[in-house]
């Protein structure tokens, strides 16, 4: 096997669009969200961070205070690149950071859809 196939993780940290699905009927709609995958630098180190607050929070018997939806969203926001089709009060929604958190802190269905795109590679390799 070549080594290129095996070493995802640039492959990865460019990204890949994935298309949000309706929440009320799960159609495909004009929404693309443009996000790094599980093998880029910048998800494993979120989740890194996530597994040392879960250990630090165990450690002082503090597991009930843990925010799993905001660590979500915090390790999303930084594998989130760009997005196309959204709007708000009818004008086009500009990515930023702040906006993505403002999203998946608001639309948690759109959070697991993007773990779950994020959880398969083969939609960050190509051929």
């Amino acid at each position: 096997m070549d080594f290129a196939q095996l070493a995802t993780a640039r492959v990865h940290a460019q990204g890949a669009e994935c298309n949000i699905k309706n929440p009320l009927n799960g159609e495909a709609t004009d929404v693309f969200i443009t996000i790094m995958g599980a093998d880029s630098r910048e998800w494993r180190s979120a989740k890194k961070s996530q597994t040392s607050q879960i250990l630090k929070a165990k450690s002082q018997g503090k597991e009930d205070s843990l925010d799993f939806d905001k660590m979500d969203v915090d390790a999303l926001v930084s594998v989130t690149l760009d997005w196309r089709g959204i709007v708000k009060d009818g004008e086009e929604y500009e990515f930023n950071k702040k906006n993505a958190r403002d999203l998946y802190q608001d639309a948690p269905g759109v959070v697991t859809q993007l773990l779950e795109f994020l959880g398969n590679g083969e939609n960050f390799i190509s051929g």
